[in-house]
């Protein structure tokens, strides 16, 4: 039995807003497949046209999801377990990415997973359906394509949120929110504003996501470094600090996580664990 997980980038004209498309489906019987989806604050869009999937809470609550789905920007670590005759097409992406194709506040819908028509409207019922016609996941992915530009909101707001985005990415998290507000030329309120509208997160909060990722990052670089070293570089005060907030965006504790990160992974790379169960992986 062999599981058909395959990523296809979108155009380039939608390469700054999403990390990349993604399908799973059986070629040549059920599956049994999990995936630990750690804090990122970004969001996927899921496409679900067969059996249902369960999305655990790692230490919360657990959700069975037949239907298609916004899993929107989380703020706590997930666990996707899918089982039997699986067929999934998603959209991931990339932080602050979603803002971009919806016309409210997304502060609304943090931590949900609403669906598809409530956050994009119909065309979102119409893409749905496209993807449901076919097998192929370049027909596919030329559809997400489609639809995605056709959401696509020029908006003068968002260049302004992607710009304070930017430098807080830079600085992975350690950039203050006063020096982000002066190198943009906006007020701090005007900061929480917009983080608000575009990424449903205030900045205070994605820049401790940002410090998380890169010590995740760092672990799963080089397993030998020590834990101090990685919490003092990423800019905690202490190893405490950086061991409580490790364990509540992954569930689990640093070592947990040495050496997994992909020899080729981009700079940007948000780790998550993919574990083909049926293969015997660990």
């Amino acid at each position: 039995m062999t599981t058909v997980y395959a990523l296809r980038p979108p155009v380039p004209a939608l390469q700054r807003f999403v990390e990349h498309y993604w399908s799973v489906s059986p070629s040549d019987g059920p599956v049994d497949l999990r995936v630990d989806v750690f804090v990122d604050a970004r969001a996927d869009l899921i496409f679900n046209f067969a059996a249902p999937y369960r999305r655990e809470v790692i230490g919360g609550a657990t959700s069975e999801h037949q239907a298609s789905n916004l899993d929107a920007q989380r703020l706590v670590p997930i666990r996707i377990i899918q089982r039997g005759m699986v067929r999934t097409t998603g959209v991931r992406f990339r932080l602050g990415g979603l803002g971009a194709f919806v016309r409210g506040a997304l502060r609304g819908w943090t931590n949900t997973t609403p669906s598809p028509a409530d956050v994009f409207g119909p065309s979102a019922v119409t893409c749905e359906r496209e993807l449901a016609a076919t097998h192929d996941f370049d027909e596919q992915t030329a559809a997400l394509d489609r639809f995605l530009i056709a959401q696509l909101v020029s908006d003068p707001g968002y260049e302004t949120f992607a710009r304070a985005l930017e430098r807080l990415e830079g600085s992975d998290g350690n950039s203050s929110v006063e020096s982000v507000a002066r190198e943009v030329g906006i007020s701090t309120r005007r900061i929480d504003r917009l983080f608000a509208r575009y990424l449903g997160i205030g900045p205070k909060t994605i820049a401790r996501v940002l410090r998380f990722q890169r010590t995740l990052r760092a672990l799963m670089r080089d397993p030998g470094h020590a834990l101090a070293d990685i919490a003092l570089d990423a800019g905690y005060f202490d190893q405490a600090h950086f061991v409580k907030d490790f364990k509540r965006m992954t569930g689990g504790v640093p070592r947990g996580y040495r050496g997994y990160y992909p020899p080729a992974g981009p700079a940007d790379f948000a780790p998550n664990v993919v574990v083909f169960l049926q293969d015997g992986e660990t």
